[in-house]
């Protein structure tokens, strides 16, 4: 694709809009960066593109600059801003960060993307942590928040053999017209979003469009146990395979826990293991789940993921288990972070929906206090009241849900304490007052932030200050 001269847009100015504005400046194009925020609040990013030589419009949009570009490039998150309708509507092409990376991506660099609601990041992170130990060059970013995937095209991975391993996200599916992973993976569709999206089906659609331009020999993964994920399965052209984390169940092609759960069992065409004879023939492979450091059932289902990913692309067994033994969580995802008497503590400070917090405990292998509560996200509560049933020791509140947690707690009849707390270190203490040795305190608020934090990396960082404060060994 030739850049050289073309007038492009760039909108939004954070991490990867100066990625963009630089990578499109270099190849020659005449770029606009616009962002509704005003300059002064974008200094640093405008401090980044100094000698890059861009056409400044902050504080604001312009129309006339949408609909006479070339090409109109969208950042993450950013809505579908009046402007953009008025630019497709001109013919101008608006597409997202990943669609313009995907077109110079080397056509026999392998691609790996991956998607969902709750997973999607831990995912990304172990499936890039297995390619990096096959010697094969590999580039883990995207939507994960390290790298945007328009920075692997100068990467040493963007070459022929080189894996290319990115999260995605329902804001960026929108805007793509070619996008396509050799290997797509749909971790679940849940209730999250839908101040963008309206509907869950709208939602659902966005998610599934992982799917929409593969091709017959490109790998689909999915969730059997999720409804939603399985109907955009409907009349997709690449090989489907699903995971099925579900005590007792199966799956006939993907993957399925052993009897035991202590296998995560993967059931694949046996010509991924090399043999070209082996036309439809479906081999089982057995790997030991002590191999994970991460715990809980929905990272089971993530490492169920990432094992089809890196199989599908042809990384060997050994390779697997040595990476998931070196790889460790990210940050606020059910981090261990302290240790006091016995009592673990965990920040998941990214469960920032029901869904997710629903999926971190069900499972979990210790008796659990968790501190929930935040900006409310207007959905219900039950699923993750229901997965906590015989599991939670005690419910710790803050933040302006707190009053509406409580009373659907009420209302589901729990019989373990639910108690408010003022802020985080008070959050923590009450819940380490809560806990006993052998059980955890668990950060996995369901809710946003926004209320008494920057951010959920910001809440996990006052956890962690808090569970020091406390006099635990901190990690």
């Amino acid at each position: 694709m030739e850049l050289r001269g073309k007038k492009v847009m760039v909108v939004g100015l954070a991490q990867t809009g100066v990625a963009l504005a630089r990578f499109c400046a270099q190849r020659g194009a005449q770029v606009t960066v616009t962002d509704a925020k005003p300059a002064e609040k974008l200094s640093a990013q405008v401090a980044q593109l100094a000698q890059v030589g861009v056409t400044w419009e902050l504080g604001g949009h312009v129309l006339a600059s949408f609909t006479s570009a070339d090409l109109v490039v969208v950042s993450p998150g950013v809505p579908d801003l009046a402007e953009m309708k008025a630019a497709r509507a001109a013919g101008v092409p608006v597409w997202a960060e990943i669609e313009l990376a995907f077109r110079f991506l080397h056509p026999e660099a392998v691609l790996l993307a991956i998607t969902g609601t709750n997973g999607k990041s831990t995912t990304t992170a172990l499936t890039g942590a297995l390619c990096a130990q096959s010697g094969r060059p590999s580039f883990c970013g995207g939507n994960l928040g390290n790298m945007p995937l328009i920075d692997a095209v100068d990467h040493p991975a963007n070459v022929a053999g080189g894996l290319i391993v990115a999260e995605v996200a329902a804001f960026m599916l929108e805007h793509c017209s070619t996008f396509r992973g050799k290997v797509g993976v749909l971790t679940n569709v849940t209730e999250d979003h839908l101040d963008r999206f309206g509907t869950m089906e709208r939602y659902a659609e966005m998610k599934g469009r992982i799917w929409d331009w593969q091709r017959a020999d490109d790998v689909a993964i999915a969730n059997a146990a999720d409804e939603w994920t399985m109907r955009e399965t409907h009349g997709i052209s690449s090989q489907l395979l699903t995971f099925d984390s579900r005590p007792g169940a199966s799956v006939e092609r993907g993957a399925f826990l052993s009897a035991d759960r202590k296998e995560i069992v993967l059931r694949i065409p046996a010509a991924w293991g090399g043999d070209a004879r082996a036309s439809g023939a479906l081999v089982e492979e057995r790997y030991p789940t002590s191999d994970l450091v991460i715990i809980g059932n929905h990272n089971l289902e993530n490492a169920m993921c990432a094992y089809l990913s890196a199989r599908a692309v042809g990384l060997p067994a050994e390779v697997l288990r040595r990476g998931a033994a070196a790889y460790r969580p990210l940050p606020h995802r059910m981090e261990l972070v302290g240790e006091l008497d016995d009592i673990l503590f965990y920040d998941d400070s990214k469960g920032t929906n029901v869904a997710s917090v629903a999926a971190s405990v069900r499972g979990f292998p210790r008796p659990l206090v968790l501190i929930a509560g935040g900006v409310d996200k207007g959905g219900s509560y039950q699923p993750m009241l229901e997965a906590l049933a015989g599991q939670c020791k005690g419910m710790v509140l803050i933040g302006k849900a707190a009053p509406i947690i409580r009373e659907a707690a009420a209302q589901h009849g729990v019989s373990y304490p639910v108690v408010d707390a003022s802020d985080m270190h008070d959050a923590v203490r009450r819940a380490a007052a809560l806990a006993a040795t052998g059980d955890a305190v668990v950060l996995s608020p369901a809710c946003s932030s926004y209320d008494m934090f920057q951010n959920f990396e910001h809440r996990g960082r006052v956890f962690r200050e808090a569970v020091a404060a406390v006099g635990a060994r901190t990690r």
